[in-house]
């Protein structure tokens, strides 16, 4: 059954492995931010700024179905906490062995993404929920895209780039199609949005201290008033 418009959600409390967890997803998505540091010949090649983007929306895609599991059906009990803990440290592995070679993080990059599926995988499959939930879908779309992208893992480089490339563009964009499928009443919205607010604020303080290490006595005052302008205007 539907909500009633009377009936008050109680905000679902963000645990501290949740916010550990975006500690390091931020601390991943600065690491990757290295593929664009060494522009070639003053510039950044827009084939290599398309390979950042693409594995940033992928690596963000993850966080955000660890995010919707603890939102609908997490009880924060052994299973959740461990695959919660297991995926950080797999996106630390990720996070350091990536490069702009490709060739060479191919593998790296999608043995850290096949665990985190499957550790997301079984923890929507072993939850325990009533009658009314949406975890066959959440299976539906984590199962094609793991296959997809063992089978690209198993192909090798040449060949597996695309069925890895389309497992990740499934994931993110096959929910869109079965979103009436979703279950409304599962969402806890106020847990969600502190989670959203919350992985924001680490990221825009994570940028602030890196851009904080270019300021120095030479830096005129001007230069560093629009900085902290425009972050507080953000």
């Amino acid at each position: 059954m539907r909500r009633s418009l009377s009936e008050k959600i109680v905000a679902k409390p963000v645990s501290m492995f949740e916010l550990f967890f975006d500690l390091v997803f931020v601390y991943a998505i600065s690491r990757i931010t290295a593929m664009i540091y060494h522009p070639v010949n003053g510039g950044i090649l827009l084939a290599t700024f398309l390979e950042f983007l693409l594995v940033v929306v992928v690596v963000m895609e993850i966080w955000l179905y660890q995010v919707v599991y603890f939102n609908r059906y997490s009880k924060n009990n052994f299973l959740d906490i461990a695959g919660l803990v297991l995926n950080m440290f797999t996106a630390v592995y990720l996070a350091n062995n990536i490069n702009t070679e490709w060739r060479i993080t191919f593998h790296y990059f999608n043995i850290a993404m096949v665990v985190m599926i499957a550790t997301i995988f079984c923890q929507y499959l072993f939850t325990s929920v009533n009658e009314t939930n949406d975890k066959r879908e959440f299976l539906f779309i984590l199962g094609i895209e793991f296959l997809l992208v063992i089978l690209g893992l198993v192909l090798g480089y040449s060949v597996g780039i695309y069925f890895c490339i389309a497992a990740y563009i499934i994931g993110l964009v096959l929910p869109i199609f079965l979103w009436e499928k979703f279950k409304a009443e599962r969402v806890n919205f106020p847990h969600l949005v502190e989670r959203v607010s919350l992985i924001v604020i680490i990221a825009f303080g994570e940028a602030i201290v890196n851009l904080a290490n270019y300021f120095n006595s030479k830096t005129p005052l001007m230069y560093a008033v629009i900085f902290i302008t425009s972050f507080n205007v953000c």
